[in-house]
C-alpha cells in the first residue's frame, strides 16, 4: 500500500481507530434514540446505542460463550446494518421522511464508513470459528457424503429443544410469538445472502444454486415468495410483518445467523464454507419446520397460518438433496477435492452457531416467561439498606417517554424503581410495569429495555452478585 492509501486491512486498524469509527457510524441520525420499542415501516431506522462503543474492544475476538453479551449485540447490529446497505428496502409508505431516510441509508459516505469497520467487526464476532472448527485429512466426495449423512441423521433426530421450551412455558402463546419475532430477523429478507453467490461463471453448480434461489423467490410470483409466505404467518398472529419492525428485540445470536451467511457470501473466497452451511441449514430445516408447524397449530389452532413451515418441510428435503447433488458434487468435480475442507468447515460452523442461537433463545424465553410472575416488592431492599451505597450503584432519572434501547448486561443486575413507573420489556410480548418500590433481577446476557410511563421516573441498578437473589 502507498503511504497515502486508506488503511482497509483489519490488522492495520487500532482499537482507538475501530472504536472511533464505531462511535461515528452508530451516532448517525438514522441510528439514534427512538421514541418506541417498535420500528414502524422504516427499515432504515436502527437504534445502535453509540455510548456502548467506548466500552468494547472491537479488536478482540469474542469467545463462543460471549455470543449473548452486549459486545456481541452491539457488533452484530453494526455488522448487519453494514451488510444490508447492499440490499434494497422500500417501505410500504414512502413519505418525505422515509425518502430522506432512504437517501441517508444508502449514502456513499455512510457506506464507506461501514466498509472501514466491517473487517474488524467480522474478526471480533466470528474470529472464534477459526479456533473452534478445524478440519484435517484428505476429504473426497464419498467420505464427505458419509460424514454429512451421519451428521444430518443425528441433527434430525428427537424433539427440538426450542419447541419443547415453548410448549412448556407458562405462556406458550407469548413464547411462540417471540420465536416468530426472532425468525423475522432473517425470513423477511430470506435468501438475500444466497443471491450474492449466483453471479459470475462457475459451471453447473451455479445453475444448481440458482434453482434453489428461485424456489426461495417463488419463481417470480410475489405471493409464492418465501418471505411473503412468512409475512402471512406474522399477520395471522397480529405481528408486524414489515422489515426490522422488531429491530430492538433481535437477539445477538439471531443476528449472528444472518450475518454469517453474509460473511461467507460477500467474500467469494469463502464459497466452500457457504455451500457447507447451506447444506446444513437446508437439510435440517425440513424436520425443524415440521415440528415448528405442529407446535404453532397446537398452541394457536386453526387461526395461525403455518404454510411457511409446511412448505419448507416439503421443499427443504428437496433443497438438501440439491445442495449435495447439484451444488457440492459438481463444484468438487470442477475444482477438485481441496474445496471439501472448506465445505466441512462451513457445515460445522453453522451447526455451532445454530446450537448457540438455540440456547440463547431458550434463555431469553425463560426470562420473559418469568415476567408473568409478580416482580419483587421493596421488602428485600428495605432489609438491606447498604446495598444501595457504593461505587457499583448507578442512579438514573428520565422524563416521560424516554426509551432505553434494548441492551444486555454481561452480569446479573438488580433493577429498582424508586419514583414513578416504567415499562420493562424483554420482548414485544413480554413486558411488565414496574412502579416505585418494585425490583427485578436481570440475568446476565438477557436482552431488556425500559420506557418511562410517568412524568418522570427514577431508578437504580447494581450488580446482583453476592445478594443471594436468583437471576
Amino acid at each position: 500500500m502507498s503511504g497515502n492509501a486508506v488503511a482497509c486491512r483489519r490488522h492495520e486498524v487500532s482499537r482507538a481507530d475501530l472504536n472511533g469509527l464505531a462511535t461515528l457510524f452508530s451516532s448517525h441520525p438514522l441510528f439514534g434514540q427512538p421514541t418506541s420499542f417498535l420500528n414502524e415501516d422504516n427499515p432504515f431506522l436502527r437504534p445502535l446505542r453509540p455510548q456502548d462503543a467506548a466500552t468494547i474492544d472491537l479488536t478482540v475476538k469474542l469467545a463462543p460463550s460471549q455470543i449473548a453479551t452486549n459486545a456481541a449485540l452491539f457488533g452484530q447490529r453494526l455488522l448487519i446494518t453494514i451488510y444490508e446497505a447492499e440490499l434494497l428496502f422500500l417501505p410500504e409508505t414512502m413519505d418525505r421522511s422515509r425518502r430522506e431516510a432512504f437517501a441517508a441509508f444508502y449514502d456513499d459516505d455512510l457506506k464507506c464508513l461501514g466498509e472501514r469497520l466491517r473487517p474488524g467487526l467480522e474478526h471480533q464476532l466470528f474470529g472464534f470459528l477459526d479456533d473452534e472448527i478445524e478440519t484435517s485429512g484428505h476429504w473426497t466426495m464419498p467420505s464427505f457424503r458419509a460424514y454429512a449423512e451421519h451428521a444430518l441423521a443425528q441433527a434430525n433426530t428427537g424433539e427440538s429443544a426450542v419447541v419443547h421450551a415453548i410448549l412448556e412455558a407458562r405462556n406458550p402463546a407469548a413464547a411462540a410469538d417471540e420465536f416468530l419475532v426472532q425468525l423475522s430477523s432473517d425470513f423477511i429478507t430470506e435468501a438475500s445472502a444466497m443471491a450474492r453467490n449466483v453471479l459470475g461463471n462457475y459451471g453447473p453448480a451455479q445453475s444448481g444454486l440458482f434453482t434453489i434461489l428461485i424456489d426461495e423467490y417463488g419463481y417470480g410470483v410475489p405471493a409464492s415468495k418465501h418471505s411473503t409466505i412468512f409475512e402471512t404467518t406474522l399477520k395471522s398472529r397480529g405481528l408486524d410483518h414489515r422489515p426490522h419492525a422488531y429491530w430492538q428485540f433481535f437477539l445477538p445470536s439471531s443476528l449472528a445467523l444472518v450475518n454469517y451467511f453474509h460473511l461467507v457470501s460477500r467474500n467469494h473466497k469463502h464459497f466452500g464454507r457457504y455451500v457447507g452451511a447451506l447444506l446444513y441449514t437446508e437439510a435440517t430445516l425440513a424436520e425443524a419446520n415440521r415440528q415448528q408447524s405442529e407446535m404453532l397449530r397446537r398452541i394457536f389452532g386453526a387461526e395461525v397460518d403455518t404454510r411457511y413451515f409446511d412448505e419448507h418441510h416439503e421443499i427443504d428435503v428437496h433443497h438438501g438433496r440439491m445442495a449435495m447433488e447439484r451444488v457440492i458434487a459438481p463444484l468438487v468435480e470442477r475444482v477438485g477435492d481441496w474445496i471439501l475442507a472448506d465445505v466441512v468447515r462451513g457445515f460445522e460452523e453453522f451447526k455451532l452457531l445454530q446450537t448457540l442461537a438455540d440456547k440463547d433463545l431458550m434463555d431469553q424465553l425463560a426470562f420473559g416467561d418469568r415476567l408473568f410472575k409478580a416482580p419483587m416488592a421493596g421488602d428485600f431492599c428495605s432489609s438491606h439498606p447498604d446495598m444501595w451505597s457504593g461505587p457499583d450503584v448507578l442512579t438514573f432519572t428520565e422524563p416521560k417517554g424516554e426509551v432505553s434501547v434494548l441492551h444486555i448486561h454481561d452480569q446479573a443486575e438488580l433493577f429498582q424503581v424508586t419514583e414513578g413507573a416504567v415499562e420493562f420489556t424483554v420482548g414485544p410480548l413480554h413486558s411488565i410495569e414496574l412502579a416505585a418500590g418494585q425490583s427485578i433481577v436481570i440475568p446476565g446476557g438477557r436482552l431488556h429495555g425500559t420506557k418511562v410511563l410517568s412524568d418522570t421516573c427514577s431508578y437504580r441498578i447494581r450488580k446482583a452478585a453476592g445478594l443471594g437473589l436468583a437471576a
